[in-house]
């Protein structure tokens, strides 16, 4: 007997074609990231030869980097791609994690530091999450290795970043190299450590304004403008001269 059209069998044909499409979309996606990965690495690699003593630079680059992938993930989310606790979890590991070891570089860890250990376990945590927490695997599958990718070659460029001479392999001030929960945590019960790190924002914050009001004169302009401070200093710096 044949089966007609309408009978309600099962369209084998269209079933097994798309199948078949599957392990091509997973090779171009394959692909894709890793083409992209390696331009990463080999962009941060020059940017590293071109700035490799002045970490300064290195930790502002880094923070605009993780404050993208954080930005990516949370569109991730909005698109329906994840559910909601693998944005929460990525939250965690990316602030614990990420925010933490950039606040503390250049100083370097050993593997079996208690640093070392809480980033790769907020990297298992992370990746276990977003596994778990796709919204269809196979609908979002570009996206999945795209952040696998990304989440394991980031350490691996924060490596390359570590000076390569001892001597530098420190910060400033050994406060900075702290963890990053227990600074919160300092700041919460602590009122001279709150009063420490609002001199020291103040201090960025207004070091930063002195040297955009000198690039620019519309920054200056603005500035000024805006703070009757700046515009008192600037009046007397002119009048000094």
């Amino acid at each position: 007997l044949k089966l007609r059209p309408d009978s309600g069998a099962p369209p084998w044909p269209l079933i097994l074609r798309a199948m078949a499409y599957v392990p091509v979309i997973s090779l171009y996606s394959l692909g894709l990231v890793v083409f992209l990965l390696a331009a990463a690495v080999w962009l941060w690699g020059n940017f590293l030869d071109r700035n490799e003593h002045d970490p300064a630079r290195v930790r502002a680059v880094m923070f605009l980097v993780l404050s993208a992938v954080m930005s990516f993930e949370l569109g991730v989310h909005a698109a329906g791609c994840t559910r909601s606790f693998v944005v929460w979890v990525a939250l965690l590991a990316n602030c614990w994690g990420g925010l933490d070891a950039v606040l503390r570089f250049p100083a370097a860890h050993d593997l079996e530091s208690i640093f070392s250990v809480k980033q790769f376990s907020l990297l298992i945590i992370k990746t276990t999450a977003l596994a778990l927490g796709m919204n269809g695997l196979r609908n979002h599958l570009t996206v999945f290795l795209a952040v696998f990718a990304y989440t394991w070659t980031l350490p691996v460029l924060y490596s390359m970043a570590l000076p390569m001479d001892p001597a530098e392999q420190i910060v400033k001030d050994d406060a900075y190299d702290v963890d990053l929960a227990l600074r919160v945590w300092q700041l919460a019960v602590n009122t001279h450590e709150r009063h420490a790190c609002i001199v020291k924002c103040k201090g960025w914050w207004y070091k930063n304004l002195a040297v955009a009001s000198e690039q620019s004169t519309l920054a200056h302009m603005a500035i000024c403008a805006a703070s009757s401070e700046h515009r008192s200093f600037y009046t007397k710096k002119v009048r000094s001269v």
